[in-house]
């Protein structure tokens, strides 16, 4: 008798974890609250957990360590991806696809047909919109089926907010020359409630700033507060949630990413804006249950769009090797090659670099009549060279599939566009980047660049700790069937099926 009690209670709790009641199914969210922190690497909630507000209650919730004790908590959700970074990481969230796929291989790219570099975002039309994004989005899918459901985001970047925000999105924010602002191709201009905010953002911080200071402003837990207080009014005046139609409200806390690339990682500054993030989100959280009686009618997913490594000193500090790629030190050792073994062309051998991707100038090829393959692997060759270089691979052996990193060859097929990636890639040892403007910057596919946490909190999500592989993916399908709706075009993530 003993024996067949554990089994009914094993054999119940297998039928309550495979499937939702069809009520359960039917009962759709208001409002879902996506949470992005752009550079919130996996340990940023194991390591300041003790200094994060307390967890609270569902009346009275606190901010991250209510979602991770509420919520189904990923501590290690994973980009794969050979380069993590902001606009591929802000659109994977919310098609589910690869970056490969999608149209949005990097922040930035060498248009060969423009011969210029765009950024992912740009629009010679309508100065900013998502054109260049090649699928749908979780929110246009909502559209299609729920066409008074609304989709607003907000980001400090606007490839945060633009990409979040999708091609149907109703309004998409991020901060401009005159604070927030949008483009044509969301609105004339921005609504009064935003201007009345941006009045009031100018008048008491940013009158007679320059743009070096208010960057450093941005880049402060102000940064946090303004980004919360837009979608607090959002919510308020687009009257999100209010009726039988689901809306999305998304938002991205881009002043963690401008802060880290400055201060790195484990400095006290970036330490200061995560606690300003816990305090912000529980403000949300206390907002949306005074306004709904309760969090049932909510789904809240947090994550972040990639991680950061360690500044190049801290790593020496720790007796890791660490450095910097030169890119204009690397095209003056190109050049002396190529032009040892070609001839000098009337052109530079290299047009631009993004992200260590190089382009090739097909102008140069055509002046000495140089075989692009070849081109590409006496750069290959001379990359190999450099300290802090792992691996490196071209345009040509990715389309034959030959020389692929093994390491790196899944990250490689998810990311590499042979139309907008560049000729010849270079893959850093860990702890290595490219030199730019930033101290330190995520350029790698490495366990602190690709693991960020997920937490996806609602009425019908168990909570717990969950130890499975999942990758960012994912949250686009899982997203979909809580929503009752087809997941984005190119999505190939899986549903979480293990929370429900």
């Amino acid at each position: 008798m003993k024996h067949f009690i554990v089994f009914l209670l094993f054999f119940n709790s297998t039928i309550s974890s495979a499937a939702l009641l069809l009520r359960q199914y039917k009962a759709k969210p208001k409002l879902v609250l996506m949470l992005v922190v752009d550079q919130f690497r996996a340990d940023f909630l194991i390591r300041l957990e003790k200094k994060f507000l307390p967890a609270g209650t569902a009346q009275n919730p606190g901010g991250f360590n209510y979602l991770i004790s509420q919520g189904a908590y990923y501590p290690l959700a994973e980009y794969k991806v050979l380069a993590a970074m902001t606009c591929p990481g802000h659109a994977m969230i919310m098609t589910g696809a690869y970056p490969a796929v999608i149209g949005i291989p990097l922040n930035e790219w060498y248009d060969r047909n423009l011969k210029r570099s765009i950024r992912c975002v740009e629009d010679d039309i309508q100065n900013v919109s998502p054109r260049r994004l090649t699928s749908s989005t979780v929110g246009d899918e909502l559209k299609f089926i729920s066409k008074n459901s609304k989709v607003i985001s907000v980001a400090i970047k606007d490839r945060s907010a633009v990409m979040l925000g999708g091609h149907q999105a109703d309004y998409a924010f991020w901060f401009g020359s005159s604070g927030w602002e949008t483009s044509p191709y969301y609105a004339s201009q921005v609504p009064s409630w935003v201007k009345n905010l941006n009045d009031q953002i100018i008048d008491q911080k940013l009158k007679n700033k320059n743009k070096i200071e208010v960057k450093s402003i941005l880049a402060s837990p102000l940064g946090i507060e303004w980004t919360m207080q837009l979608a607090l009014n959002a919510l308020e005046n687009e009257k999100l949630g209010n009726d039988e139609s689901t809306d999305i409200l998304a938002m991205s806390f881009s002043s963690h990413d401008m802060a880290g690339h400055k201060y790195g990682p484990f400095s006290s500054e970036v330490e200061a804006i995560t606690l300003a993030e816990d305090r912000e989100i529980s403000k949300m959280l206390k907002v949306l249950k005074k306004k709904f009686g309760s969090l049932d009618d909510i789904v809240v997913i947090l994550t972040g769009d990639h991680g950061i490594p360690p500044t190049v000193e801290h790593s020496k500090s720790s007796r890791l090797a660490s450095g910097k790629i030169d890119s204009l030190d690397f095209y003056k050792k190109v050049a002396t090659r190529l032009n040892n073994k070609f001839g000098k062309p009337s052109a530079e051998w290299i047009r631009a670099s993004h992200a260590l991707n190089y382009y090739i100038n097909p102008e140069a090829l055509s002046d000495r009549k140089a075989p692009k393959e070849l081109v590409e692997q006496e750069i290959k060759n001379e990359a190999l060279l450099l300290e802090g270089v792992f691996d490196v691979f071209t345009s040509s052996e990715f389309s034959k599939g030959l020389s692929i990193p093994t390491f790196f060859k899944n990250h490689i097929l998810n990311q590499y566009n042979l139309v907008l990636s560049g000729d010849v890639v270079i893959v850093p040892q860990p702890f290595f980047m490219g030199k730019d403007e930033n101290t330190v910057t995520h350029v790698t596919g490495y366990s602190y660049d690709r693991y960020v946490p997920v937490v996806i909190f609602g009425k019908n999500v168990k909570p717990g700790v969950y130890p499975q592989s999942v990758e960012i993916v994912d949250l686009a399908a899982t997203l979909s069937f809580i929503l009752r709706q087809l997941p984005p075009a190119k999505s190939s993530g899986r549903i979480l099926s293990e929370i429900f």
